[in-house]
């Protein structure tokens, strides 16, 4: 179980739980789609962690998947790019909800508390 976060006034980032729900039934029949979204999912809290932890590793692995979320490089199986078509996600959209965030979160007058989505993928046994 992983954890994402979103701020909670306007949580039009992504919708996290729909967007990881809805690719659920894809993970659990495919282990390469799971792996996807964990990777993806991994990204969005390193993004969101560089600006709200201190720490020069939060820093470090934000930035990382910063550029890499925001990278045109479609080359490689796990690129953001190849993700988001084998997930059937857009990935403009994507990109526009981070900066969003991203924005609001630079805002002094905006700090609201972020809320904690907990996102599980069911098991096939």
């Amino acid at each position: 179980m992983n954890t994402t976060y979103i701020d909670a006034q306007q949580n039009d980032l992504l919708q996290v739980e729909e967007v990881f729900t809805a690719r659920s039934s894809l993970a659990a029949r495919q282990p390469e789609a799971a792996l996807m979204c964990a990777v993806l999912e991994d990204a969005v809290d390193c993004f969101q962690k560089q600006y709200v932890c201190a720490t020069r590793r939060a820093k470090r692995l934000g930035h990382e998947a910063e550029e890499w979320m925001f990278s045109d490089d479609a080359k490689g199986t796990f690129s953001f790019l190849s993700i988001c078509t084998a997930l059937d996600l857009g990935p403009q959209y994507i990109r526009r909800g981070l900066k969003r965030w991203r924005e609001r979160g630079q805002d002094p007058s905006r700090q609201q508390p972020a809320y904690v989505v907990r996102v599980q993928q069911r098991r096939v046994a």
